[in-house]
């Protein structure tokens, strides 16, 4: 069982906001049989850099219209970059249409299902999948991501659910990352960050006592 003080060096995140997630996180990861050194550090790894060190926990989409030509540029016309800029519900209800489960714009499913959490659930797919899994209503009430301990459940749920401890019995890191970020091991893209989430994971394995297996990381 990690304690707060472990959790905060694995994560670089302040003592009192481990503390805050530490029980959760310890039952998470017992439940979904996160359970060895190596899977815990890939794990939290992973965990840790999509929340910025458990720091941020929802998606903001308070967007500048650069940064929306950058991240949606795909989705919205450059013509309404400006008039999506600083509007977190709007926007999320354009980009995450008619994707991941969610209905059209109008539906408001967007911002309703937008990512939560540490290792984030998007779209009402996400949440009905995950929300089954842990056995909580998170379709209907999508605001319980905003607790640590349904949280925490639902990231190692999702982890779970995709073969993710296969792959880090392995040190995959780089199907490990193409999955959570890009939402598919087998993706041929390389994910976002890689680099960052090769360091966090080898800080990891290095606090809990093993090494990784793989080169280059």
């Amino acid at each position: 069982m990690l304690t707060a003080a472990h959790l905060s060096q694995i994560l670089m995140c302040p003592l009192t906001l481990a503390q805050r997630w530490a029980d959760p996180l310890n039952v998470a990861m017992d439940t979904f049989d996160i359970t060895t050194p190596r899977r815990q550090a890939h794990f939290l790894a992973q965990l840790g850099h999509e929340s910025h060190s458990l720091q941020t926990l929802q998606e903001l989409l308070s967007y500048s219209p650069k940064r929306i030509r950058d991240e949606y540029g795909c989705r919205v016309a450059e013509a309404e970059h400006a008039s999506y800029a600083r509007k977190p519900e709007r926007l999320a209800n354009r980009v995450h249409a008619d994707r991941g489960g969610n209905g059209d714009e109008a539906s408001g499913d967007g911002y309703r299902y937008r990512g939560r959490g540490p290792l984030p659930l998007r779209g009402r797919g996400d949440y009905r999948r995950i929300g089954v899994l842990i056995g909580m209503p998170l379709e209907e009430q999508p605001e319980l991501m905003e607790s640590p301990e349904v949280a925490a459940l639902a990231a190692a749920a999702r982890w779970h659910d995709a073969g993710l401890n296969v792959l880090a019995d392995k040190d995959d890191l780089l199907a490990i990352s193409r999955h959570v970020n890009l939402g598919n091991a087998a993706c041929k893209a390389t994910p976002q960050a890689l680099s960052e989430r090769g360091a966090r994971t080898r800080r990891a394995l290095l606090a809990l006592g093993t090494m990784p297996r793989a080169d280059g990381w």
